[in-house]
């Protein structure tokens, strides 16, 4: 059992484009599934809350500089630049409110298991992606109150009040749970915990396929539209990072990237999910996709720069 599950874990990715294919061909299971994906967002953050380690993290912050400046760059400078470039660019307001929603989510808490994925520091990334996390909320209300248009046909407070609630919840349960049952038990839940989050993700794949499906029956051109922009998003905020961090190091650079590519969009849709325009939302849960593919990338990219600054 141990052995599939680090099997998943491993090939998470893959997995992951299986739910959105399993949601696309079966419809009737998307739509079933639809409901939940909500609580089943909300228990998946909750899960990936309980594989960050206290202690590696306290490591973490030793770099207060590093983790602040990162964070902030992910969560408020590329969301920002995001809305500015889509508004320049003659995008319409819900499509470039969307993407920067898209942009502004935080990183995953589980972030790590990707960063061991992609083979770069996990500790450097748990740092950055849980006090992105944290600190998201703030950004969400900062970058839609200082971008003029951005708060057009968003509740800005009860999507505010959601985000702040699944992310302080999930982390109050995660932290009772550490108490309830020991470090030392839950530490070896990883491979467990990383198969869950994996299943999670796809059952949320499955569900939200149902309003892709509907979007792409009725109009598969303009759907192919967001996607494509929403895997540019991915591809430019990844190489940004990238070049804007290089000078404070390979390894903080690349896990500065990663954060500001592995987003966690699951607790992006549960917040906006009936707080925001449904074409919004549509472009939200669109980004979940290059999400999945996006390891793929960055394994390939990190080995090649890792081999050229030894060069």
């Amino acid at each position: 059992m141990t052995g599939a599950m680090a099997f998943v874990s491993s090939r998470a990715p893959f997995f992951m484009l299986g739910g959105v294919v399993i949601g696309l061909a079966i419809p009737p299971l998307a739509a079933g599934l639809r409901p939940l994906v909500v609580p089943i967002s909300i228990v998946m953050v909750v899960v990936s809350m309980l594989r960050v380690e206290p202690a590696r993290l306290a490591a973490t912050f030793r770099r207060p500089v590093f983790v602040a400046l990162s964070g902030l760059f992910v969560l408020v400078v590329l969301p920002a630049l995001t809305y500015l470039v889509a508004i320049a660019a003659g995008l319409p307001g819900w499509l470039a409110t969307g993407l920067t929603y898209a942009s502004a989510a935080p990183p995953l808490s589980s972030a790590a298991a990707f960063a061991i994925l992609v083979r770069i520091d996990p500790a450097l990334v748990t740092g950055v992606s849980l006090t992105a996390i944290l600190i998201a909320p703030g950004t969400v209300w900062l970058i839609t109150t200082a971008l003029p248009g951005l708060g057009e046909g968003v509740a800005l407070g009860a999507l505010v009040l959601r985000l702040l609630g699944i992310i302080l919840g999930a982390l109050a349960a995660a932290l009772l749970v550490r108490r309830l049952v020991g470090e030392a038990r839950v530490g070896s839940w990883g491979n467990a915990l990383d198969f869950a989050t994996v299943m999670l993700v796809v059952l949320i794949g499955i569900g939200v396929m149902h309003d892709i499906g509907i979007a792409f029956r009725s109009d598969a051109l303009s759907w192919l539209g967001i996607l494509a922009l929403t895997a540019l998003l991915s591809l430019v905020s990844l190489l940004v990072t990238i070049a804007v961090f290089w000078p404070a190091g390979r390894d903080e650079a690349f896990a500065a990237a990663l954060c500001a590519s592995i987003k966690n969009m699951a607790v992006m849709v549960a917040a906006v999910l009936g707080t925001v325009d449904p074409r919004i939302s549509l472009v939200v849960i669109t980004a979940q996709f290059p999400i999945f593919l996006s390891p793929l990338v960055m394994r390939p990219l990190f080995s090649r720069l890792r081999a050229s600054g030894a060069a």
